[in-house]
């Protein structure tokens, strides 16, 4: 329970102990109502520390209530664009799939591609390189100057309500607007320099602060997820947090894939009336990162 209430504050997602944090729980609830009854506050503080730290995950990554009026959205951000992380996103059969880094054998086969393409079946040269997507998925916007795109479901918005706002070389990020089930909203997704060596860290910083300066200009919801490469409390993300005007934020541990101890490095944030039902990691799929799903709900039209 000791490494729990030091770890949990943290958010990192502690799977050797999941399947005791219930019954940790259960003990742990009915001695916190004891102490407070004995009046012996100092172990009341210590035991309701212990049960907030057990109770942190949940808290972060469950699901939350909805207004009824608001329609819910599947968002997959895949680790890769290997064969085995597309067949698995595929059968999920989410609304958005975001890919903030393509496999080598993708950025090759793709080459350079304009940013909007309606239909990836009427160009077979560029479907062939994801063709688990050809089929249910269109339009696709790519950045392949970074490695990064985001598909959407066949229906949920048209081409021509696409506008690439931020696709420079370099900039590690993909932002776009779009109209999703008749609403107005704009997609960003990102991947952040590693902060490591020491001389990247610097770089890491411009590349969020400038992504800040750009979205806190966009007046409209905002969907923001990929790999941020930094943790949740960091500062530069609060800073991004606070200019975007993100809410609610959830994470769960997604990097290193084979740890029991991940970090949330992966992350989904939303804004302008938007709410994460829900955030869960996906299985194993060949990276060293899990997959992230997300549940979100739009707001009322």
């Amino acid at each position: 329970m000791a490494l729990t209430v030091l770890l949990a504050p943290f958010s990192l997602h502690l799977v050797v102990i999941d399947g005791f944090r219930l019954p940790l729980l259960l003990v742990a609830a009915p001695l916190l109502a004891y102490l407070l009854w004995q009046k012996l506050w100092r172990r009341s503080m210590a035991m309701a520390i212990a049960v907030l730290a057990l109770l942190a995950p949940w808290l972060a990554s469950g699901q939350i209530p909805i207004a009824g009026d608001m329609q819910q959205i599947k968002l997959i951000i895949l680790p890769s664009s290997d064969p085995e992380a597309l067949e698995y996103a595929v059968a999920e059969k989410p609304d958005l799939i975001f890919i903030p880094d393509f496999s080598d054998e993708t950025d090759r086969a793709m080459g350079k591609q304009k940013a909007i393409l309606p239909d990836p079946a009427q160009r077979p040269e560029v479907g062939a390189a994801l063709p688990e997507l050809t089929g249910d998925y269109r339009p696709w916007i790519l950045k392949t100057s970074d490695g990064m795109a985001i598909f959407m479901r066949a229906g949920l918005g048209e081409a021509d309500d696409l506008r690439v706002r931020e696709a420079r070389v370099g900039s590690n990020a993909l932002v776009v607007d779009a109209k999703l089930a008749g609403i107005d909203l704009t997609l960003a997704t990102v991947h952040f320099t590693r902060p490591f060596p020491i001389n990247q860290f610097g770089r890491q910083v411009l590349e969020v602060r400038r992504l800040s300066a750009q979205l806190g200009a966009i007046p409209r919801p905002i969907i923001l997820a990929g790999d941020f490469n930094a943790l949740p409390w960091s500062g530069v993300l609060d800073e991004l947090s606070e200019a975007v005007g993100a809410t609610g934020a959830q994470w769960i541990g997604t990097f290193p894939a084979w740890s029991p101890v991940k970090l949330p490095i992966d992350q989904v944030r939303v804004s302008g009336g938007l709410q994460i039902v829900s955030l869960k990691t996906g299985p194993f799929v060949g990276s060293i990162h899990l997959p992230l799903v997300a549940v979100i709900a739009l707001p009322p039209r």
